[in-house]
């Protein structure tokens, strides 16, 4: 959006969602366009078109507001859908678990869950219903819009809450007289009902007996709303820009990591968005980018143990260990949110003078020595002896560190007489500093920069030095 727009009722609510989700109307696309243009536009280096571009874009701005002050398509739309005609047993009604989900031929049924608990469980209710995406059932494709409307949240309830509840609220602003509101209220009440919790043939659930009153459920029926939530959560930690992640003091909001090649997609309902629900819809998804069929789709995510296939192997032909670290998933995630962060920033002091700043480094740096202290541990467990080859091209302080149970004379002489341990602080610098240009181009290291990395590894770093095997004393850094 170019604006922020404030929702300060539920005019604000409607006008908003036709003007960001019905692409059809005059408000989405005079949207659109602004959208776009404000792109070219900050893209744009010749002055002249860059004012040519602001007028343009000033003047259809103005439009977008006369059509938010004037919104007489959303009345048409009002009027033209509050006059469809459903029978009873097949209205749109609020689920959490449809049918449709099911199977295509499933009537418009299905279950609402509104309920939550703390249970540690991942279910419909461990949602917060702050948080809690409902679904609309229905059997028509043609009422997709409408379901959509009717999930449009206020203050704690949905348009389809107001209208079972009788209250016509989120009307206010558009209709122009008595007898256009009447004939509103009575339509939207014959688009929506509210079923008790039933079963159908086609509801696919299969039942486990265990003695002659209880029972497993094996196949539990669907929900739509946890897909939802699963969906919007793998969707942002997939692409989502890891800096729009940063708020504006500096600090992170949580993000989701997922394994890679670790969560399938599901294909629901085919290409016929009468079989399925208002959310499998809306979770649109193409086979190929150029496809003129999508279909609804929810994630599945892998629940198998970690499987480890790599071999442990020495690091003998570098000369520096730490960039056998360098392809680690999570040594690469953090490296990226750190190089980030100090580029926001025109120079390390602005990056860590506010305390939660400097806190957010630390982190990031202190989760780079973790891995790098269970990358030591696991090459210590190889047998001892494994670095006095002549091939070997590691640095002897590293060696020391690596293959700390040699105990050759030589060795074990080295060991004792170098400062074997600040070398490898200065390295982990040396390497954290490449590791960073590489991540961002716009990061250029500096002393200050060395300085500050020696320093966290060395605080965070004392186990991997204070081992009786490494030194005949046991000494700190």
């Amino acid at each position: 959006m170019i604006e922020e727009i404030q929702n300060n009722n539920w005019r604000d609510v409607i006008i908003l969602f036709f003007q960001t989700s019905i692409n059809t109307s005059a408000l989405a696309k005079a949207n659109k366009y602004i959208e776009e243009k404000s792109a070219v536009l900050k893209a744009e280096s010749n002055a002249q078109k860059q004012e040519r571009l602001s007028a343009s874009i000033e003047k259809k701005k103005l439009d977008l507001d006369i059509l938010k002050s004037n919104p007489n398509e959303i009345v048409e739309w009002l009027d033209a859908n509050a006059i469809k005609k459903i029978s009873v047993g097949s209205r749109i009604i609020k689920s959490t678990h449809p049918l449709k989900f099911s199977h295509s031929s499933a009537p418009n049924d299905g279950v609402l869950v509104d309920c939550e608990d703390e249970l540690p469980l991942l279910n419909t209710a461990s949602i917060s219903n702050d948080s809690k995406t409902f679904d609309m059932a229905h059997n028509n494709g043609a009422l997709i819009s409408i379901s959509r409307f009717l999930a449009l949240s206020y203050g704690g309830f949905s348009i389809y809450d107001l209208i079972l509840e009788n209250d016509f609220c989120f009307l206010d602003g558009f209709y122009k007289n008595k007898a256009q509101l009447k004939i509103w209220k009575s339509g939207f009440s014959e688009l929506v009902e509210k079923r008790n919790i039933k079963s159908a043939s086609f509801t696919k659930q299969i039942y486990f007996p265990v003695d002659s009153e209880s029972y497993h459920l094996l196949a539990p029926l669907a929900s739509s709303t946890l897909a939802e939530s699963i969906f919007t959560k793998i969707t942002n930690a997939k692409y989502k820009k890891r800096t729009d992640y940063f708020h504006e003091d500096g600090s992170l909001s949580p993000r989701l990591i997922m394994p890679q090649n670790k969560n399938a997609v599901i294909r629901v309902g085919g290409n016929n968005p009468q079989n399925v629900s208002m959310l499998n819809r809306g979770r649109n998804w193409k086979l190929y980018k150029d496809s003129k069929s999508s279909y609804g789709v929810f994630y599945v995510v892998s629940s198998e143990p970690p499987v480890w296939h790599s071999q442990l192997k020495a690091p003998i032909y570098k000369t520096n260990f730490f960039y056998d670290l360098s392809a680690n998933y999570e040594v690469k995630e953090n490296i990226q949110y750190l190089s980030d962060f100090l580029t926001r920033f025109e120079n390390l002091q602005l990056s860590i003078k506010d305390p939660k700043r400097m806190r957010w480094v630390e982190e990031w740096v202190e989760n780079l020595t973790d891995e790098v202290l269970v990358y030591v541990k696991n090459i210590q467990t190889l047998p001892a002896g494994w670095s006095a080859i002549e091939e070997i091209k590691l640095k002897p302080e590293h060696q020391v560190l690596l293959d700390c149970y040699r105990q050759d004379e030589d060795f074990s002489a080295m060991k004792n007489s170098s400062n074997w341990q600040t070398v490898i602080i200065q390295d982990f610098a040396v390497w954290l500093n490449n590791r960073l240009a590489e991540a961002n181009g716009k990061f250029t290291p500096q002393d200050a920069h060395t300085k500050l990395w020696m320093k966290i590894f060395k605080a965070n770093f004392r186990e991997g030095f204070i081992t009786k095997e490494l030194t005949q004393q046991e000494e700190t850094v």
